[in-house]
């Protein structure tokens, strides 16, 4: 009898446990914000704003990326960089009044740019041209296998790994003294010809694994092997994965709470 009551008392005091992460991983951490500060080195005396799968659809409103849009603002970023999906599904987004969202994209400013990749929910069955407009409308610069130059800083960003067409063989602008790659999926430099070109790459889709418990994560094609962070790939490349703001396939997180980083360089 006293072991079944124990029994009985522990799994109780099991599901309870369970459902306040359920609840904290609903309510609770997807409208946090964590700012991450990312030094490569001060010789360019430049600063970067990065964030990334905004994934904005009916349970991740505009208004939840006010705060993050406030942050940037507040710290006057040479450039702002996004890599990739804008919208959870483009199907969802074209039947949406989008005013909101294209007017908190808009007011984001920065003197070097901004620029943009797409990632695998930035397309529909046809193409991601709904998505590149609406980026191109903010000021966006959209680069899809593409290198452009701000000043001695290389921007290169390439098409998605998982629906698009990327060029792994691109190289920086030769006369940049800084380059920097833009991906979606982290997972895209495995393939990369020329990535001892770059610097500093950039990524997100993974989420950080949107449910993260110790060791144990949610695994995404893409982001397999670099899923969070920051990694030594030489001497030269660093690599890092953005845990981006919003969410997918569950509208919760658990462990990885919605990022903003900045970049001195």
């Amino acid at each position: 009898m006293y072991t079944f009551l124990w029994y009985n008392r522990a799994m109780i005091w099991i599901l309870i446990v369970v459902l306040l992460i359920l609840l904290y991983g609903i309510f609770v951490e997807p409208h946090l914000m964590r700012v991450k500060n990312v030094v490569y080195s001060k010789n360019q005396g430049l600063k970067l704003a990065h964030f990334s799968d905004t994934h904005f659809t009916w349970h991740t409103s505009a208004r939840r990326f006010q705060k993050f849009a406030k942050n940037i603002t507040e710290n006057q970023p040479d450039m702002i960089l996004f890599t990739g999906d804008l919208f959870d599904k483009v199907d969802w987004a074209k039947k949406q009044d989008l005013s909101s969202f294209e007017r908190i994209l808009s007011d984001l400013s920065a003197p070097l740019g901004k620029f943009a990749i797409l990632g695998n929910h930035d397309f529909d069955e046809q193409n991601a041209d709904f998505v590149r407009k609406i980026l191109e409308k903010a000021g966006f610069t959209v680069l899809t296998n593409q290198s452009n130059l701000a000043e001695q800083l290389s921007i290169t960003g390439i098409d998605d790994l998982r629906e698009g067409q990327p060029d792994f063989t691109i190289l920086p602008v030769t006369s940049a003294t800084f380059s920097l790659l833009m991906i979606h999926e982290p997972d895209t430099i495995l393939q990369m010809t020329h990535l001892e070109k770059f610097d500093l790459v950039i990524a997100g889709h993974s989420h950080g694994g949107q449910i993260r418990l110790g060791n144990f994560r949610l695994r995404n094609k893409g982001s397999k092997y670099f899923d969070s962070g920051s990694y030594k790939i030489s001497e030269k490349t660093l690599l890092y994965v953005n845990n981006g703001i919003g969410l997918t396939f569950l509208p919760i997180r658990i462990g990885v709470p919605p990022e903003l980083t900045y970049y001195e360089i």
